[in-house]
């Protein structure tokens, strides 16, 4: 297990904690045509569409706010 920020009980491979922090993800113009060989629950930010973009193995899906 991975944990960063302040250590808590709560279980999992990788623990992220932090009050007032948040994750920002890996950010990829247009992943659907520059990722070429994607892993099923990738997540990107897209930053051409300004939205998250993850991969289910299949297609990609995007979800914007």
């Amino acid at each position: 297990m991975v944990r960063i920020g302040t250590p808590t009980a709560t279980p999992g491979i990788l623990v992220l904690e932090d009050t007032n922090k948040a994750m920002i993800l890996p950010r990829v113009a247009s992943p659907h045509l520059n990722i070429i060989n994607p892993a099923p629950g990738m997540m990107v930010y897209d930053t051409t569409a300004k939205q998250l973009a993850v991969f289910n193995g299949t297609v990609w899906s995007f979800w914007k706010p």
